[in-house]
C-alpha cells in the first residue's frame, strides 16, 4: 500500500482528486482518505511535527499498515532561493528543536532537486540554505518505527523564499502548488513500487538468504541486491549449493561480487 501525509487541507485536495480517493467516515481522530482498490491511504495530519507524528500512528492503527508499504509526506516548504514551485525530495531531516538528524534513502534516480529540510516548532522567516517545515521530523521518526526506511520519504515544493514571503501564501495558491506538481508525486511513487515489491517478496525468501544475511551482517540495501541474485541463482543453479560457493567469502562487498561474478559468466540468461 502507499501512505500519503498531508500537513494541510490545500495540500491533500489536489492529491486526493488527482488519486480520487475518499474519506473513510468511521476514522474521526484525523481525516483519512484511501482509493476504492484501497491501495492509496491519505491523512491530513495538522500542523506540527507531534501532530504529524500522532497521525502516522494512527493511520497505521486504523488501516493496518505493513512493513513493505510506501509513506510518503508532501507539501509545501521555505527556502532562501530555490524558485517558487521546485519539488524538491528531501535527502536530511534534522529537527531543530533537539537537532537529530536522519538521512532518508534514496536508491533510485528522479529528476527532482535533492535537498536538507530542518523541522521548526513555529512558522520561521529566517530562511537559509534549507528547506524548512513543521511536520517532516515528526512524520519520518514515527514512519520508521512502522515502516522500511528505503519506502519512506518527503517531497516538499518550494512555496516561498526570500523574494516571496511565508506572509503571502493563500489557500488558492498552495492548491496550484501542490497541483502543478502531481506527475512527479506520480513519477517517485512509481520509482518506490518495483522496492516495495522486492522487499515485500523477503517474507518468501529463497534458501539460504536468511543464513547469508546473518552471516554477513548485510545492510538493507545489501539485502535487497542478496535477494535479486540468489532468486536468479535458484534458477540458473538449481542444483548447485551456494554456501558451498561462497564458503571464503569475507565480507557482504565480496559476496555480491562473486555470486555476481558467476552469474554474468554463466551462458543463461535472466531478464526481469
Amino acid at each position: 500500500m502507499i501512505h500519503l501525509f498531508c500537513a494541510l487541507s490545500c495540500e491533500a485536495e489536489p492529491i486526493i482528486q488527482h488519486f480520487n480517493l475518499s474519506k473513510i467516515k468511521e476514522f474521526d481522530l484525523f481525516r483519512l482518505y484511501r482509493s476504492e482498490d484501497k491501495n492509496i491511504s491519505l491523512a491530513i495530519t495538522g500542523v506540527g511535527k507531534m501532530n504529524a507524528a500522532a497521525a502516522v500512528t494512527y493511520h497505521h492503527a486504523c488501516l493496518s499498515t505493513f512493513s513493505a508499504d510506501i509513506w510518503l509526506n508532501i507539501g509545501v516548504a521555505g527556502h532562501s532561493s530555490l524558485p517558487i514551485g521546485e519539488a524538491c525530495l528531501i535527502n536530511k531531516i534534522t529537527d531543530n528543536q533537539f537537532g537529530t538528524t536522519w538521512y532518508p534513502q534514496i536508491l533510485f534516480d528522479i529528476d527532482c532537486t535533492n535537498a536538507p529540510l530542518i523541522t521548526h516548532d513555529a512558522v520561521s522567516y529566517q530562511y537559509q540554505d534549507s528547506l524548512f517545515d513543521m511536520e517532516a521530523s515528526g512524520f519520518y521518526q514515527m514512519a520508521l518505527r512502522l515502516g522500511t526506511a528505503e519506502l519512506i520519504h518527503c517531497l516538499k515544493i518550494v512555496s516561498d523564499n526570500q523574494q516571496h514571503s511565508v506572509e503571502n501564501i493563500k489557500t488558492d495558491y498552495v492548491k496550484k502548488l501542490i497541483s502543478k506538481n502531481n506527475m512527479k508525486i506520480v513519477q517517485l511513487l512509481n520509482l518506490l513500487k518495483p522496492l516495495a515489491k522486492e522487499l515485500s517478496s523477503i517474507n518468501t525468501a529463497p534458501k539460504y538468504y536468511q543464513t547469508l544475511i546473518e552471516e554477513y551482517h548485510l545492510t538493507k540495501t545489501e539485502r535487497i541486491q542478496l535477494l535479486r541474485l540468489l532468486n536468479q541463482w535458484s534458477v540458473r543453479f538449481p542444483n548447485d549449493d551456494i554456501m558451498y560457493f561462497v564458503r571464503n567469502v569475507k565480507n557482504g562487498k565480496s559476496l555480491h561480487k562473486k555470486i555476481t561474478t558467476k552469474l554474468i559468466e554463466s551462458d543463461f540468461i535472466i531478464y526481469d
